[in-house]
């Protein structure tokens, strides 16, 4: 065979072929190449064969797994997402709640605050110009909360313009004529057991120790006197009358007594020394008012409320001629006897007897 004639006829029908369409020739396979993997602790050394592909001629194809975050079931991902976000929502709820509930307290101390102030503060203003005026007493409303503050008590140049009795106004023993005794257990044999609180400072010990004596005069009286620590706050002690003084301001009280009243009977008692008035009155008055309080914490009512006629001669009496009445007087210390040691008798019982004798039981 003639091999040449061969090789022409096919290099010509190639020929022909290309200069109609173009022959697409697939890129050879990936050639494997091989690795050297040292292994430091094996004797022999291995020889792995790998193969490396272009990635940027492969096409990247998503898995059907890659719907799940570890190749499980979208359904169970998205149910742990919906109770995460219930979490979430509930958390938020509480929280609001919360904030809703700080806001109203908030709201409430402040409302409560604001009435205080425009009650007590500024005088109930109701206008704008009653307001300032209000503001601008502030500072000297503050001395005179300031009870042991007695930089701004009225000086004997302002004493002497003051009608003393005029000062019995606002005394809320007024009008009471009723005596009231102590609890039953400070009773004994005819006699109040009474302990006293001495809590003055000692501008007052003089009035005080003179008050004292005077009323352990009535045989109905046991007193038993302790000093203790002053106190111009003039704190309450259940079973003790204390006696204080402070600088109450101008109250238009000079004394004032407060028995604390439970099922009709007195439980304590404090009596007040007003400063405001008293810091730089003349002893007389200063005595006057230590005995007249002092009289109320035992229970005893006033003997006369006109402070203007002719004075009783007892501490119990309204004056404007404090040096007439500075002692306890013997009206006062009947009624003593009176509330404490006179006894009453009750009909316990009554027993009928067979031959009519009426028997009756009185306790005393």
């Amino acid at each position: 065979m003639n091999f040449t004639i061969i090789k022409e006829a096919i290099a010509a029908k190639v020929g022909a072929g290309s200069s109609s369409s173009k022959v697409e020739v697939a890129p050879p396979p990936p050639t494997p190449t091989k690795s050297f993997k040292f292994n430091p602790f094996s004797k022999k050394s291995s020889t792995t064969s790998t193969t490396s592909f272009d990635t940027r001629t492969v096409p990247s194809t998503p898995s059907p797994r890659s719907k799940s975050f570890f190749g499980g079931s979208s359904t169970k991902t998205n149910s742990t997402q919906q109770h995460r976000q219930s979490i979430i929502r509930e958390k938020q709820s509480s929280s609001s709640g919360r904030k809703y509930c700080v806001c109203f307290v908030t709201l409430a101390i402040l409302g409560t605050a604001a009435f205080l102030t425009w009650k007590y503060a500024l005088d109930q203003p109701t206008t704008w110009s009653e307001a300032i005026d209000g503001i601008s007493s502030l500072d000297e409303k503050w001395d005179s909360i300031n009870l042991s503050n007695f930089t701004n008590v009225l000086g004997v140049d302002k004493l002497t313009d003051i009608d003393f009795g005029n000062l019995f106004n606002k005394d809320p023993n007024e009008g009471v004529t009723a005596a009231r005794k102590w609890k039953s257990e400070y009773i004994d044999n005819g006699k109040l057991y009474l302990t006293l609180y001495n809590a003055l400072d000692d501008t007052w010990q003089t009035e005080f120790d003179v008050a004292v004596s005077d009323w352990q005069e009535s045989t109905a009286l046991s007193l038993t006197i302790e000093r203790v620590d002053v106190d111009y706050d003039c704190n309450r002690i259940d079973g003790v009358m204390v006696i204080c003084n402070a600088n109450f301001g101008a109250t238009g009280w000079v004394g004032i007594n407060q028995n604390e009243i439970l099922d009709g009977v007195i439980r304590s008692s404090v009596a007040k020394m007003n400063d405001y008035y008293l810091r730089n009155a003349e002893y007389d008055h200063r005595r006057f008012t230590m005995c007249h309080e002092v009289g109320h914490g035992f229970g005893l009512p006033h003997t006369d409320e006109e402070p203007h006629n002719e004075p009783l001669g007892n501490c119990l009496d309204y004056t404007d001629v404090p040096s007439a009445n500075v002692n306890p007087g013997e009206v006062n210390l009947i009624k003593l006897s009176e509330m404490y040691s006179s006894t009453r008798r009750r009909l316990s019982g009554v027993d009928v007897k067979d031959d009519g004798t009426v028997v009756e039981t009185i306790q005393w």
